[in-house]
C-alpha cells in the first residue's frame, strides 16, 4: 500500500464543517436580498415622491409606507376629467393622529417581499435610513445649488445686526428643527445636518389608519407602518 495515499477526513471534521458553510451561505443570501429589496423600494417609490414634493417647493415630507400584508381596500382608479365626483370618497386610506400640517404621503407596498415581517427588524429600518440618506444627497434634483463665483463674492460684506424679534424667531426655528429630527448629537449627525444636506429618518411605528370601503363605510385599524421623515435643508 502506498504511503502517499491521502486518508479520508474524519467523521468529526465533516460534521462540523458542513453546518458552518450552510449557515454562512444563508447569511450571505439574506444580506444580498435585503440590500436589493431596500434599494428597489427607495428607487421606485420613495425618491420619486420626494422629488415630486421638491418640484412643488416642499422641503419637509413625511411618508407612511404600508406593508403589503395590511388588509386595505383596493385603490380607486384615477378620476376622469369628465367625472362629476369631486368628493374625497376616492381616498380609501388615510393616516390619522398626525397634525394637520404633517399629513403623511402614503405609499402602499405590494408583493410578498414587502410584508411586515420583512420590515420589522431594526437593522432593516437602519439600513433603509442610511441608504435613503445617501441616495437623496446624490440625487441631481435635490442637490444644493452651486455657490456664486469668486469674482461675485469679492464685494465687502457688512455684518447685519438682528433685532430682538429676529433673534427670537431664529431661536424658535432652531428649536422646531431639533424637535422634528430628535436624537442624541453624534459626529455623523452633525456632518449630515449641514446646509445643503437632505436629512432622512425612518422608524417602524404603530399608526392609525382610517379606511373607506366601496359602500362608503369607515373603519379604523392600528397597523405597523414605516414612517419616513425627510428634510431638505438648503
Amino acid at each position: 500500500m502506498s504511503k502517499d495515499t491521502a486518508s479520508p477526513p474524519s467523521y468529526e471534521d465533516t460534521f462540523t464543517r458542513t453546518p458552518l458553510s450552510r449557515g454562512q451561505n444563508i447569511l450571505d443570501q439574506l444580506t444580498l436580498v435585503r440590500a436589493q429589496q431596500i434599494r428597489s423600494v427607495i428607487s421606485q417609490h420613495i425618491i420619486p415622491l420626494i422629488e415630486q414634493q421638491a418640484l412643488y417647493g416642499i422641503a419637509q415630507t413625511i411618508i407612511a409606507m404600508i406593508p403589503s400584508d395590511t388588509n386595505l381596500p383596493a385603490e380607486a382608479p384615477p378620476k376622469s376629467e369628465f367625472s362629476f365626483d369631486n368628493s374625497d370618497a376616492g381616498k380609501q386610506v388615510e393616516v390619522i393622529g398626525f397634525a394637520s400640517d404633517e399629513q403623511p404621503q402614503i405609499i402602499r407596498l405590494q408583493g410578498h417581499m414587502n410584508r411586515t415581517e420583512f420590515w420589522r427588524p431594526e437593522v432593516i429600518i437602519q439600513e433603509l435610513e442610511r441608504v435613503l440618506g445617501d441616495e437623496l444627497n446624490a440625487s441631481p434634483n435635490l442637490q444644493r445649488p452651486q455657490p456664486p463665483s469668486e469674482n461675485l463674492m469679492q464685494v465687502e460684506r457688512k455684518p447685519v445686526k438682528k433685532s430682538f424679534f429676529g433673534r427670537v424667531s431664529e431661536a424658535m426655528n432652531q428649536e422646531g428643527e431639533n424637535r422634528y429630527f430628535s436624537g442624541p448629537p453624534t459626529a455623523e449627525k452633525k456632518r449630515m445636518e449641514g446646509p445643503g444636506k437632505v436629512l432622512a429618518k425612518a422608524r417602524l411605528e404603530e399608526i392609525c389608519l382610517r379606511t373607506v370601503n366601496e359602500f362608503g363605510l369607515y373603519d379604523t385599524m392600528t397597523k405597523q407602518c414605516i414612517i419616513i421623515r425627510v428634510d431638505a435643508r438648503c
